[in-house]
């Protein structure tokens, strides 16, 4: 078996967690204000049916609450093998590893933000080819073109600031592996996708964004960061923040989201640059303008699939919610009711 929401796993177990906690809480201040009311006596003689009458309806509403929390996991097993015809594009996606990347003027970080848009953005894609190449002051090809997105995602988790090795932020050099990783011979259905604060100092991009745009692939940029900026942290290898980047004079670097040059990139080739959001708006913008760019058909094939559970678990859910809700309060809270 298989979670295909990962991310929401902390609510399989915080959510019920909470629920148990706020239902003895209640319990244990209901027994309270019956002492206070003077009928502790009556609810000693009441408590093995009321207490356990309320128990059960509580107990009913947390597993009701983990049956739901499960189903948002979607899981699933199994296999099912189908016949299909691919219909979709190609996206490559470009990602900015350089030092500037670590700092925190988005959250978690530039690089750990970025990752999570990724990983959005692959969620809306069906059936389209993706491929991803990072770049600092140099790239490579790092996910060919592909329709394993399990096997992208590895490889995505797998980059860091860092990872490669060459100091700062040479676009030029990304965008030309970018050109050459798509098929030979075609000018249609290609995209790039490019996330950075779009620092490049000092490139010369005309020439590289006309072969792009004389190719017929349209560009989007995300720009990652903010106009204020923020120092550059550099860590220890723990991740332990150890001091800040500082340049020739010993003044702390203060790196800023350039959206001048990202929304050059994206207008010389037809597409369209957004900043990065908190709410990743910019995501189904450009996967919305992406879809004037069509579908190319390719051969069919024989596709192995998940088979999707969730439906199980989200019916058990939706039953011991409603039974729950139907059970009748216990004779305290009544008690209760009666005494106020």
């Amino acid at each position: 078996m298989q979670l295909y929401n990962q991310e929401y796993l902390p609510l399989f177990w915080i959510v019920p967690l909470l629920l148990t906690f706020s239902y003895w809480h209640a319990l244990r201040r209901k027994r309270l204000r019956l002492k206070k009311l003077g009928v502790l006596n009556t609810l000693n003689r009441i408590s093995d049916f009321s207490i356990g009458d309320w128990r059960l309806k509580s107990f009913t509403m947390i597993l009701a609450v983990v049956f739901l929390s499960f189903s948002l996991l979607r899981p699933q097993w199994g296999e099912e093998k189908k016949k299909v015809t691919r219909r979709g594009l190609d996206v490559i996606f470009l990602l900015d590893t350089s030092l500037s990347m670590l700092a925190a003027d988005v959250k978690p970080s530039r690089i750990e933000k970025t990752k999570i848009e990724i990983k959005s953005f692959v969620k809306k894609l069906k059936g389209d080819r993706i491929g991803l190449i990072p770049f600092a002051g140099s790239s490579f090809l790092q996910s060919p073109l592909t329709l394993d997105y399990s096997a992208f995602f590895l490889f995505l988790d797998a980059l860091s600031v860092g990872y490669i090795p060459d100091p700062g932020s040479f676009f030029a050099d990304a965008l030309e592996n970018a050109i050459r990783a798509f098929p030979k011979g075609e000018k249609k259905h290609r995209t790039v996708v490019v996330f950075s604060d779009g620092e490049f100092h000092g490139e010369n991009l005309s020439g590289v964004l006309n072969d792009a745009q004389q190719q017929g692939i349209r560009i989007y940029t995300v720009g990652v960061g903010t106009l204020e900026g923020e120092p550059i942290p550099l860590k220890a290898e723990k991740g332990k923040v150890v001091g800040y980047k500082k340049d020739s004079t010993g003044q702390v670097v203060i790196t800023k989201l350039d959206p001048q040059v990202l929304t050059q990139i994206a207008s010389q080739t037809g597409g369209l640059y957004f900043p990065g959001t908190a709410g990743e708006q910019e995501i189904d913008l450009i996967y919305k303008d992406m879809q004037s760019l069509g579908k190319k058909e390719l051969k069919e094939k024989i596709m192995k699939e998940r088979e999707e559970h969730y439906q199980l678990f989200l019916l058990i859910g939706l039953i011991l919610l409603f039974a729950a809700l139907a059970m009748r309060e216990s004779r305290a809270s009544v008690l209760k009711g009666n005494t106020t």
